[in-house]
């Protein structure tokens, strides 16, 4: 990872140290993640010398971290795109709190900015009070409707207070809102498409509305905010009292990050590399909970496994196989959700890629709220009706399945490879009397790869590949988009644009100021995406500009001539045609990301000094091995 990584991680080290060191929100609870030390970006001193001592060794150490759990739960919510969290618990568990305290120090906004970011809910909340309001001044006097938007829908950061007070009317607003990252009201259109949404929940308050499954399936991710403990309590007893001065902004609850710095931390956050099994594991969970032998699970409005569906079942086992413990599925965007979370928690960690591990640590929280489970297995001991211990049991039992169809995994790669054999293939059959993964997904895939034309393609694939001719690996992508019946054609195309993005992927990052010369380059050689880069110096975003040559991806964290823009692309000719020219054009004008980061912050630096504001900074001699030190939260 760059250095860039390295300074805005720690930037979002120290919002965590500083909220625990200043009593800001206490709970004991932890989150344990566990991952093998060759994902380490970087190795402590002692670990090196312990290391060196024990090379005749050949596993590696697994270790093992102890995080805040609530509190780093919010901040990964924090580190990806248009994200939305639920925080579930009683009231006077600091829910509210906890995210108005994160507003102020990832964006700046004063805390009582943040205050105004809150929609309490209720059932008399209409549209009026969440998105807008006309101008009755204006109405009255000259019969125009000017649209005044609230400050919910305007701001970055969003708060909905006791959500499940809100009717189904005003959810069916908000769903609008996250399907779409767009409000309408009236003919006005507010375009939403940067955001950082918290929802606060409480289950047993009275005069609640049931959430529906659509509108739950929007929030990325939960955490449950039991009341404190003992010494918690404690701790928070001998704490400032709030009510009597609140809290400094400057050194309590300072600003350490901007939203333009967010951004481009949303940018590296989706960088991170997933590994195979990895993907693979996030597979085995979708499709664990969603598949059935007898009928199609998301469209089966009878029959469930409480009204009886599993009677007789082969696979009814509820304590070894997952799927008859409940009657929801889960959707393709929990799997996107799982993939995403586990990049912010990689990120943060600063690992080299996301693991299995890493995926298992995230999914309870992913996908706990938004699984209907069997009552009869859910209330009785341990779980006490705790969606998140019994989904937590339901993974392992994924996991266990998992490493016992490794076997499967490695035949399928062979026929991807167009290698496989009848032998493989046998077993695969045998695996699949005891397996619903294999014998709905992995042995019909595998028959279909077995296909001739199949296993030419993708000797072809891998001659090009090895030759890096990007011209023929460009020709063969533009045959498969044109031929639809091919065998597996997607995954051959995501194939073929995986192997152009590593043979041709040109990144760059620049100035707001440079920008807007290079965008006139790209201008030059692609007419079509004038529009686009226009809009991209007037909001800021994620722009994805593609030709059937070319695929670009532009973020862009703000529209002063200091903000960082960073860019990147790939494909076939056009790809190298317009790297040609951007490098003739602008080579020596680029800059690296430690200098746009500084000359970001003095810009920054001096906005705020004419406002009589002092910037924050980390200390220089915190260093960043210091934040995974074993002991700080162990």
């Amino acid at each position: 990872m760059s250095n860039s990584s390295d300074y805005f991680r720690n930037k979002v080290w120290y919002i965590i140290n500083t909220i625990q060191a200043n009593q800001l929100f206490v709970h004991s609870a932890n989150l344990k993640v566990r991952y093998s030390e060759n994902q380490m970006l970087f190795v402590s001193k002692t670990r090196r010398s312990k290391k060196k001592s024990s090379k005749k060794k050949k596993t590696r150490k697994l270790i093992t971290k102890n995080l805040p759990e609530i509190l780093t739960i919010c901040v990964l919510n924090t580190l990806i795109p248009n994200s939305a969290m639920l925080l579930v618990g009683g009231h006077g568990g600091g829910k509210t709190s906890i995210v108005k305290y994160l507003g102020r120090m990832f964006t700046g906004m004063t805390l009582d900015e943040a205050e105004e970011c809150i929609i309490r809910g209720h059932p008399q909340l209409t549209e009026e009070k969440i998105i807008a309001t006309l101008n009755i001044k204006k109405l009255m006097k000259d019969g125009e409707e000017e649209v005044i938007w609230r400050t919910f829908s305007s701001n970055f950061w969003k708060i909905i207070d006791e959500v499940n007070r809100c009717s189904p009317y005003t959810q069916n607003i908000l769903l609008s809102l996250l399907a779409e990252g767009k409000i309408k009201y009236y003919d006005s259109v507010l375009n939403v498409s940067k955001y950082c949404l918290f929802g606060t929940l409480n289950p047993n308050d009275v005069g609640t509305f049931e959430m529906s499954a659509p509108f739950l399936d929007r929030f990325g991710i939960s955490v449950p905010i039991s009341m404190p403990k003992s010494q918690d309590l404690a701790v928070i007893l001998e704490s400032q009292d709030e009510k009597l001065g609140g809290y400094d902004e400057l050194i309590q609850v300072p600003q350490v990050l901007s939203e333009e710095q967010l951004l481009s931390i949303w940018y590296e956050v989706s960088t991170i590399i997933c590994s195979k099994e990895a993907e693979n594991f996030i597979h085995a969970i979708i499709r664990e909970y969603t598949l059935c032998e007898r009928v199609d699970k998301g469209n089966s409005d009878y029959l469930k496994p409480s009204s009886g569906l599993c009677s007789g079942c082969h696979f009814n086992v509820p304590n070894k196989v997952p799927c008859s413990n409940s009657d929801s599925i889960l959707s393709v965007r929990v799997a996107k959700d799982l993939l995403r979370y586990s990049r912010a928690l990689t990120w943060l960690l600063g690992l080299k890629e996301v693991s299995v591990n890493i995926v298992l640590t995230v999914a309870p929280y992913v996908i706990s709220h938004r699984v209907i489970y069997l009552e009869r297995a859910l209330n009785k001991d341990p779980y006490w009706g705790s969606k998140y211990e019994f989904t937590k049991n339901i993974l392992e039992m994924v996991l266990k399945r998992f490493h016992n169809r490794v076997e499967a995994y490695d035949i399928i790669d062979k026929f991807r490879e167009g290698k496989g054999n009848e032998t493989e293939r046998e077993k695969l059959e045998l695996m699949a009397r005891n397996d619903l993964i294999v014998r709905i997904d992995l042995l019909p895939l595998a028959e279909s790869l077995s296909n001739p034309e199949y296993i030419d393609i993708v000797n072809e694939i891998n001659e090009s590949t090895q030759q890096k001719n990007i011209t023929q690996i460009s020709t063969l992508r533009r045959r498969l988009l044109q031929e639809m019946d091919f065998p597996n054609r997607g995954e051959l195309i995501a194939r073929l644009n995986g192997i152009l993005r590593v043979l041709t992927l040109n990144t760059y990052n620049s100035s707001m100021e440079l920008w807007n010369s290079i965008r006139f380059t790209i201008d030059g050689l692609i007419p079509q995406f004038s529009a686009k880069l226009k809009e991209t110096t007037l909001n800021r975003g994620t722009y994805r500009l593609r030709t059937e040559d070319l695929d670009m991806e532009i973020n862009v964290t703000g529209i002063h001539e200091s903000d960082i823009v960073n860019f990147s692309f790939y494909g076939g000719d056009s790809a190298e045609n317009l790297k040609e020219a951007i490098e003739k054009q602008h080579k020596n004008a680029f800059k690296s990301m430690d200098d746009l980061i500084e000359e970001s912050k003095i810009a920054r630096e001096k906005v705020e000094n004419e406002f009589g504001l002092s910037n924050i900074e980390v200390s220089e001699n915190i260093k960043e091995e210091e934040y995974f030190d074993d002991e700080i939260y162990d």
